[in-house]
């Protein structure tokens, strides 16, 4: 007997090695089913419409970009001219327009699409805001070739690379917003 009026507790004797013991069973209530402990996710769907309009959208990035966007006292420009030593933007369309083909093909081809889509996405974007700048530069030639007296007549080919850089966008939107069901 200790000084407390107790006995010493002893330690629980070592548990011998060996398999643990097992967990307590758990069994739903009557009725119910278990719930499976993996559920995978099916497939993302095709987009082939995502592929078409990519695929659309990148030929009249090319297309417009070699057309004429404009003429100037007797001269035709379009995307590849050079003025002064520097070029159109004709090279920037036609990388987004790789893109474009590029994102296509990868709609019609794949079914992982998502981030690929959001990328392509954001270029289609850039190349509809260098369409707006290009228009803009193009109206402001036209005010100033009117007010000195020069020949200016616009061309088609801003308009179709507009086109193609929102056929672009509309395309990723639709890859985007495709869900799994």
């Amino acid at each position: 007997m200790s000084d407390f009026g107790s006995d010493p507790q002893l330690p629980p004797p070592p548990v011998a090695p060996g398999a643990p013991p097992p967990p307590p069973a758990y069994a739903p209530p009557p009725g119910y089913a278990g719930y499976p402990v993996a559920m995978q996710k099916p497939p993302r769907p095709a987009v082939p419409v995502a592929g078409y309009l990519c695929l659309a959208a990148g030929a009249l990035l090319i297309l417009g970009s070699v057309l004429n966007w404009f003429s100037f006292d007797g001269v035709d420009y379009n995307g590849f001219s050079t003025v002064e030593g520097s070029s159109k933007d004709g090279p920037a369309f036609a990388f987004f327009a790789v893109l474009a083909i590029g994102a296509g093909i990868t709609f019609l081809a794949a079914r992982r699409v998502l981030a690929l889509a959001i990328v392509v996405l954001v270029f289609e974007v850039f190349a509809m805001f260098a369409a707006f700048a290009d228009i803009s530069d193009v109206s402001d030639l036209e005010d100033l070739s009117g007010a000195f007296g020069y020949e200016f007549s616009t061309g088609p080919g801003l308009y179709i690379v507009l086109i193609g850089s929102l056929l672009g966008i509309a395309g990723n939107i639709v890859a985007i917003s495709k869900r799994r069901r």
